[in-house]
């Protein structure tokens, strides 16, 4: 029978890796700034404004750790009509030129130590905490009835709705989750997922994204109830065997595009065997005798923290003194002393 470390491992997740509103506030702050920052310079150099802004990555979707609070970034995408987009012959604007053009805008006032940088699929503003908002750049028009949107990539607009990756999340959450608290399991499984990718500085892991696709692929309609240990174990468990089968990874929605490439595959067998460390020791759950001991070491382990520790040392102290909640061990024979070893005779 094994143990029942759903509540450990639910306090760990409520305590160190969801990150609530009140801790968002700087990264909505920088974001309202730039969104800000973009308008006025978009003004002061007679270029067009946006339409909207389309939020999007792991803020959209509400799977960031608290690890990348201060150290990730926030992905704000800038949509634009491709009427407004228009070259100086009155063509199209390329999508290196769009991404230029918002870029100088954000530019204008020189009011960073590091200047913003037109990037494969974004433009990045960095922050000297480390901190970096990504603004991807779309245009929509209308075509047969119905609207496209682009988003500008290195070198081409490809097509690309970035609401329909959190909207395939957040349908997907709820369509599998058991539960309707504290955010339904499936994104508390990813959410422990990428906090345990980063668990190790010299660790180099798949992107959010990628972990939050292996994790929808891996985790069945309706989880496991009241049981977040199991089901993390056994996402780990399915996400390696698919990794051992595959390694590539699609973006789940059209376009269907292979989002792996020849280095973040590096990391994705990274994760691959690293998982492998993982579940050796979080398996030992399954195990007769696993006691709650050795359940919080096992989780310490797995998470590289010192979240446990003091529980831990308790139970340790407890066992050493003979406190456990269990009367002492009283050997039925006399003790043979021969040797100093206190073995019983």
């Amino acid at each position: 029978m094994s143990y029942n470390g759903n509540k450990h491992l639910t306090d760990f997740h409520n305590a160190r890796v969801f990150v609530d509103d009140a801790s968002l506030q700087t990264a909505r702050d920088r974001r309202e700034a730039n969104r800000k920052r973009l308008r006025n310079g978009l003004t002061a150099n007679e270029d067009p404004q946006p339409d909207e802004f389309v939020q999007q990555g792991s803020y959209a979707m509400h799977t960031m750790v608290q690890s990348e609070v201060d150290t990730s970034d926030i992905d704000d995408g800038a949509v634009f009509s491709r009427s407004s987009l228009k070259g100086s012959r009155d063509g199209d604007k390329s999508a290196n030129e769009a991404k230029e053009m918002v870029c100088k805008a954000l530019s204008a006032k020189d009011e960073f130590n590091t200047p913003p940088e037109v990037r494969k699929n974004c433009v990045r503003v960095y922050y000297n905490d480390g901190f970096h908002v990504d603004i991807p750049v779309y245009r929509t028009y209308e075509e047969d009835g119905k609207t496209r949107k682009e988003l500008a990539s290195a070198g081409e607009w490809k097509a690309s709705a970035p609401e329909d990756i959190t909207n395939w999340f957040n349908d997907s959450v709820t369509s599998k989750s058991p539960d309707n608290t504290n955010g339904r399991q499936l994104r508390r499984m990813v959410r422990l997922l990428k906090f345990w990718s980063k668990s190790r500085s010299s660790w180099a892991m798949p992107s959010g994204f990628i972990i939050s696709v292996l994790a929808n692929e891996a985790y069945p309609h309706q989880g496991w109830i009241d049981r977040d240990d199991q089901a993390l174990l056994a996402v780990m468990r399915a996400i390696r065997n698919r990794l051992l089968l595959q390694e590539t990874v699609f973006r789940p929605v059209d376009p269907r595009e292979e989002i792996t490439t020849e280095q973040s595959l590096s990391r994705v067998r990274k994760m691959r065997d690293e998982l492998k460390v993982a579940i050796d020791e979080f398996s030992k759950i399954e195990r007769a005798d696993c006691d709650e001991l050795m359940a919080l070491k096992a989780l310490k382990s797995v998470f590289f923290t010192d979240y446990w520790d003091k529980r831990i040392k308790e139970l340790e102290d407890d066992s050493g003194s003979g406190n456990s909640g269990k009367p002492p061990a009283v050997p039925k024979q006399p003790v043979d002393k021969r040797g100093g070893t206190g073995q019983y005779a």
